[in-house]
Order: C-alpha cells, then structure tokens, then sequence
C-alpha cells in the first residue's frame, strides 16, 4: 500500500506536487489556529497592542511597546488593508509566512538533487513535527516571518553560490535582512554565512585568478551589507545625536562591551556553584560542568524542535549526504548548521534560557537531511530497512494525526474563565485581571506585560485599589498557589466563586467576588 502511494507520487509532475505541498501548508497552518480558538501566545499580546496602535498611526506608543516593529507593521498593513481584526489578520499573515517557509523548505530539497519522494517525505516530515507544527505554528509569533525569510535566504545564497548571480546575491542579503528585522539572531546569518564561498569550487592550483574570484564572489555576498554598515557608521560619526542605542537591537550585536556581556552571567552563575554546590574539592570543575550542562541541554532541544525521527535520520544521512547531495548545497546546509549551533550556544551562555524555538532554524535543515535518508530507506530492498522505513512512515503519519486533532480538554481554559465573567457580570462591574493575556481575552486596556501576576496582586493591595474591585480573575497553579494564599490571608472579605482549568489541572483561574460590595 504504501509503495503504491510513492509510485503515484514518483509520476506525478514536480510542480504540480509541489504547489499542492503549498497550499497544504497554507491550510494546515488555518486548521492549526481554528482548533486553537483564539489561544494566544503571551509574547503575542506585545505584537498584537503594537499591531493595533500602528493602525491607529500612534508610531511612538507602538515603538515603546516594542522595539524591533516589523511583525507589528505587518500585522498593522494586513489589518487596514484588509478591516480583519487584529487577531484574524495576524493569523492570516501567519498562514502566508508558513506557506513561504514551506515553498523555501521544498525548493531546498529540489536544489539539493530531491526527487518527487524526497519533496513529499520532507513535507511528511515538517507537518508530523510535533513542535514545529504542533507547538508553534498556532502561536502568533515574529518566529513564522522568520523561518520564511531565512530559508528564502538560504535558496538565494546556494543559488549565487550555482550560478554566480548578482542578483541572486542581492535578494539573499535582502531576505536575510528581513529575517534578522523577525528575530535578530538572524544577523549571524548575515555575518557568517558568505564565509563558505571561500570554501566550496575550490580549484586544484589555487593561483593568483582563483583568490581574486573568490574575494569577489565573498564582497558580492556582503555587498548590500557593506553598504547599510557604512551609512549607519558614517551617521554616527558625523552625527553626534546618533548612537547605536538607537538602532534597536542592532545595539545587542554590535557593542564594545560584547564579550563581557556575553560572559558576566556565565561566569557569575559558575563562581555560584562553585561556591555553593561544589565547595573547594570541586570547585575547578565548575566551568567544564556547566559547558557539559549546556550541551546536554542544546541536544535535548535539538530533539524536541526536530523531533527523535528527524534527528535520528539527520545523522544517518550525513554519512550519505556526499552521494545524495549536490556538493555546495550540502556545503551551505552543513555550515549554516554550524551557524544555528553557534547562536544556540550564544544564547545559553548569555541568559542561561534557550527555548526550542531558538533551534527551529537548525530543526529545518535537519529535516532536508533527514528528507533524503528516508528516500534511500523507501528504495532499499534489504528487509530490515525495508522495516525500518515502515515503522518510521508510520510513525511520521501518526504525528501528522496528533497534530491536527482538536486540542484537549481545558486548552482554552483562560478563554472559558473570560467567558464566564462576561456571562455573569451583566452590570459591568469593575474586573481585576492578574495577567496581560486574560485582559487581551477581555478586551481590557494594554497595562503592559512580563510582570508576574502575584506582584500585580500585590501592587493593588499595597496602593489599596484593590477593594474597588467586584471581581477578581487570579492565575494559579497546582505547583504554585501563592496568590491564592495571599487572597486567604490578606482579603477575606473576597470569595472564590468559580475555577476553570487546563488538562489535568496543572494551571487554574480562581474567579473571586467581592462579598463586601
């Protein structure tokens, strides 16, 4: 059955197959956010306030709350263009983004010597992704706008890298640009990357002809890049209102103090365990312990943005890779690895937090290797392969299938706790939210987002603003329940009325009323 499948598939036209994966995705991505209902990310509260004062043309209000703007600007274009709410547009533009990341992720496969098979086991693989597709694809996040702006990146480069473009050097700069505006780490993409021209067409003798084209061929490669540096350097130097501070995040790149930024916390937190946890018999293992940590965390995201499948077929192609691969495609993909890595390693050491969706960048290429190992399984004859492939096709589609059920039980139970007060508070009594996300669900004003709701509790109680509340919506835990015990001990005089929950009860909102109003 399943060989019958890839025959079919193997028939089809390229570019019919293709388009189809397209517009798959674009649907998938409308699906993932419809079974979500409205859910959003934490983080999308900051894009969606901004998106909506953009609208309103108050730039500076929308700068202050956050300050790299493009996903803003985007969702603020689609949302006038178009009178969708804020909400329905950024998810519009999040369908887009995936269909460009999906269309840039095929057209890699196809620069690297991918047949029909190698295109659909590499779709197969991105739409089983259970953190790609299942995590984050629903959230509203700038992540989207950067996964297709980087691979598009990445297409244009290995087609420079082919053909020797200008052209294609231009919109690989351009594209990348974009990307670093999505997430800035981008940026070490911009900066590292052309360095493989100095490596791939290498030719035997070397003289004098050969070091001249492959200057030339690294400068085009930084052109654009060359430029934009020497007009923001040249402003600041001749403008003494000008400093990098006002180039946004760019200051977080490109600053004197960039080591000792890069390295106070590591060394600080290694001089706590040394001093803490290790004592003075251990002390000098404080450093290699937690690089060892680092490590050990790094190949556990790997694993969760990649998935075991994806992960564990990467590194079975990359025996094979040599005779699988076109030679420069894999020179890019393997460096542009090495690149994900560096920044990974960049961000742990600096804030001691990495999330997966730092690592997705890396999860993508993974993916194109792992695309073609199981290409090779699908054509080997030999009966354990042959078994390996069908278990792992199996698996692939079981992925897919959880990806695309409706979300459990208590998924939405912020949005239940929301629907509940409006249903109850018919006259519009004043709500205490403890949380930026809950007061998005309740269409209360913007306050602002990252302070930890026992502290926004707290701030009312000490200010005495608490009392003029009816209501009050509290975020709670089961590891947690501080605000809950706060509220017992120091308001009595307000009751708890209703709980909703998530699945299996790990998160709550506790609803109180006021019983002295």
């Amino acid at each position: 059955m399943i060989n019958k499948l890839l025959n079919k598939i193997d028939r089809l036209e390229t570019k019919h197959l293709f388009f189809s994966i397209v517009g798959a995705s674009i649907l998938l991505a409308a699906w993932m956010q419809y079974i979500q209902h409205g859910w959003i990310n934490p983080d999308s509260v900051l894009y969606l306030e901004q998106a909506e004062r953009f609208a309103q043309s108050e730039w500076k209000t929308g700068f202050t709350i956050f300050r790299w703007p493009l996903y803003g600007l985007c969702i603020g274009l689609i949302h006038t263009l178009t009178s969708l709410p804020i909400q329905t547009a950024a998810q519009l533009l999040n369908m887009l983004f995936f269909g460009i990341a999906t269309a840039s992720f095929l057209t890699l496969i196809k620069l690297a010597g991918g047949n029909n098979r190698t295109l659909f086991f590499g779709m197969l693989l991105l739409f089983s992704s259970l953190y790609i597709v299942g995590d984050v694809l629903e959230m509203l996040m700038r992540d989207e706008g950067f996964w297709a702006f980087y691979l598009t990146a990445l297409v244009y480069f290995i087609r420079y890298m082919q053909h020797g473009k200008v052209s294609d050097a231009i919109f690989w700069q351009v594209s990348i640009i974009v990307a670093t505006l999505f997430r800035i780490e981008a940026i070490l993409f911009l900066l590292l990357l052309p360095l493989v021209t100095l490596y791939v067409k290498s030719s035997p003798s070397k003289d004098k002809t050969w070091f001249k084209e492959k200057i030339k061929q690294l400068l085009i490669a930084y052109s654009l890049s060359i430029v934009i540096g020497l007009v923001i350097g040249i402003a600041i130097l001749t403008q003494p209102q000008i400093s990098m501070a006002q180039f946004g995040r760019l200051n977080e790149v490109f600053n004197t103090n960039l080591y000792y930024e890069l390295t106070k916390n590591f060394f600080a937190k290694a001089e706590k365990m040394s001093n803490l946890v290790l004592g003075s018999y251990l002390k000098e293992f404080a450093v290699p312990g937690l690089l060892l940590t680092f490590v050990y965390v790094i190949g556990s995201k790997i694993l969760t943005a990649a998935g075991w499948v994806g992960t564990g077929l990467a590194f079975m192609s990359f025996k094979q890779s040599s005779k699988q691969m076109q030679p420069i495609v894999k020179h890019t993909l393997v460096a542009t690895s090495a690149i994900a890595l560096f920044i990974m390693a960049l961000i742990i050491f600096k804030v001691f937090v990495l999330s997966s969706r730092y690592v997705v960048a890396l999860a993508f290429i993974m993916l194109i290797f792992a695309s073609f190992q199981l290409t090779a399984l699908s054509s080997n004859t030999h009966k354990k392969q042959n078994a390996l492939f069908i278990i792992l096709f199996i698996v692939l589609c079981l992925g897919f299938v959880k990806n695309i059920l409706p979300k459990r039980e208590g998924y939405n139970y912020q949005q239940d706790a929301v629907a509940w007060i409006k249903l109850h508070n018919k006259q519009n009594h004043a709500v205490f939210y403890d949380d930026s996300r809950v007061r998005y669900y309740a269409k209360q004003p913007f306050e602002g987002t990252g302070v930890p709701n026992l502290l926004e509790l707290k701030n009312k109680y000490d200010n005495n603003s608490i009392h003029n509340y009816h209501y009050l919506v509290i975020n709670s835990a089961k590891a947690n329940k501080e605000s809950e015990l706060f509220i017992s001990r120091q308001l009595p005089n307000f009751s708890e009325i209703k709980r909703t929950s998530s699945y299996k009860e790990k998160k709550q909102i506790v609803i109180y009323k006021n019983t002295a109003k």
